[in-house]
């Protein structure tokens, strides 16, 4: 009891003498923010933050255009990087710059004051939420900004009808979820009824068009009273650039180049065969793409199904030596697997000698152990030794058992694996035979076309000067 009167008088005196010591200074900042923060903790920050209770507060609103991220065409989801603008007024946390040094604006956590729950009506995002929180800036006249960063994910009806030279329209529309237009009043910050672009960052693939804004007031089927909100539409074009040298481009050559049939003479039989040409190379055009979707379906059909004995054979041995590919295929020959073989049968004697043991025979223990239970036979008492020797025993060979059921199955998960990457490179193998089979088709077939074309256009041309001369006339 002493000690701990001791104690008690102790700190007692400790805290006297630290309430003593001086508080550190505050500078008019610190203040003004503690004074704020005091205010929203005595007023609470769930409440709006007006005089009366049928006072309509004003709030802006603005977005500033970062970055147009990606448009999801098969979900229909626009992805933009914005900086929200918000602002409003609150009249009790006005401050005299002169009694505080000059001091105009301080920053309050976001966390710590009245929010406007201005939300995007048509939101696409999983997320809980889009915003990167900031601090609020408390100016000495009463007014409040906050911009947070953000990342809106909105639905938009993408219209691909002329892809693409296709200009989309989509909408951002904003307003108060539960606050109707009597109690908050949503306005356009500092007046711009459109899309901040100066801090906008150009995008490779999109043209901005224009960025109108229009402010809305609606009445739902949920409520009697009108609600407010402001409507951000944002009009941009896709950039064509690449697609008309990959896409527009090929196609004008391959259509230009029928303009040739228009110049061979009529009477010549090589106009119509010249069509029947092209034709034809459509046609192997078409087909070609039908076979590389086939060779990919092959190249991903491993780990499926095994490819039968006779088309391996007829693959392997012989349309990978013709094609000079027996380095590709020589690891997927009978010869290439005997290590693995060898491996396997080792593993195999070991797994039998170990099986064959009478010593890891869980039997013969399992009738020692019946033995040493079985009732001691008359004349002087048994030792315990044996008995406790079989117990042992028996503990551990069902260990040992234990571990080789562990040991086989581990050893048959690795071979399944085995089977299946081995699988896997087969079938990507037959891909690639079938691909320089396929190679070696068509180019006999374009050789060959123009081996028949070229003579053909070669003597209509001659025939043509022969008609030309005889129809001149003999000076």
């Amino acid at each position: 009891m002493f000690v701990y009167g001791f104690l008690t008088t102790l700190l007692f005196f400790l805290s006297l003498c630290d309430s003593k010591r001086p508080m550190p200074s505050l500078s008019y900042e610190d203040q003004l923010v503690k004074e704020i923060l005091h205010k929203y903790r005595v007023r609470g920050k769930y409440g709006r933050p007006v005089r009366r209770f049928n006072d309509t507060l004003k709030v802006a609103f603005g977005i500033q255009l970062i970055q147009i991220m990606d448009l999801n065409e098969k979900d229909q989801i626009l992805t933009l990087n914005v900086w929200d603008q918000y602002g409003w007024r609150d009249d009790d946390v006005e401050w005299n710059m002169t009694k505080y040094g000059g001091v105009d604006k301080v920053r309050i956590p976001w966390s710590k004051v009245w929010l406007p729950d201005i939300k995007l009506y048509n939101y696409a995002d999983h997320r809980l939420d889009e915003q990167r929180k900031s601090l609020c800036v408390f100016h000495h006249d009463g007014k409040i900004l906050w911009m947070p960063q953000a990342v809106y994910r909105s639905s938009c009806q993408i219209d691909v009808t002329k892809f693409p030279f296709d200009v989309q329209s989509c909408h951002l529309k904003f307003g108060s979820w539960t606050y109707n237009g009597h109690k908050i009043d949503v306005v356009f910050y500092d007046n711009k009824d459109y899309i901040d672009l100066t801090e906008y960052v150009t995008s490779n693939a999109w043209k901005i068009i224009d960025v109108p804004a229009n402010k809305n007031i609606k009445y739902y089927s949920c409520c009697p009273e009108p609600y407010v909100d402001l409507t951000f539409s944002l009009i941009f074009q896709r950039r064509a650039t690449l697609y008309n040298y990959i896409l527009i481009l090929p196609c004008v050559l391959l259509t230009s180049i029928t303009l040739i049939l228009f110049w061979i003479p009529p009477e010549s039989p090589a106009k119509m065969q010249l069509g029947i040409y092209y034709c034809l190379n459509m046609v192997i055009i078409t087909m070609s793409s039908f076979l590389n979707v086939l060779v990919v379906n092959l190249a991903a059909y491993g780990q499926r199904a095994n490819l039968p004995a006779p088309a391996k054979s007829v693959l392997f041995d012989v349309c990978a030596k013709v094609l000079l590919m027996n380095d590709l295929v020589r690891p997927f020959k009978p010869d290439s697997s005997k290590p693995a073989t060898i491996v396997k049968d080792k593993l195999g004697e070991i797994d039998n000698k170990w099986s064959d043991d009478p010593m890891a025979s869980t039997e013969v223990l399992v009738h020692l152990q019946k033995d040493s239970n079985l009732a001691p036979p008359p004349g002087p008492p048994v030792d315990n030794t044996l008995r406790q020797s079989t117990g042992l025993l028996v503990a551990i060979d069902t260990k040992l058992s234990d571990l080789r059921d562990f040991i086989q199955g581990h050893k048959q998960r690795l071979s399944d694996k085995d089977k299946r990457e081995r699988l896997v490179k087969e079938w990507k193998a037959i891909a690639l035979i079938l691909d320089r089979i396929f190679f070696v088709i068509y180019f006999g077939i374009i050789v060959a076309s123009l081996a028949v074309i070229i003579p053909i256009i070669t003597f209509s041309g001659q025939y043509t000067n022969t008609k030309l001369a005889e129809a001149l006339p003999h000076t």
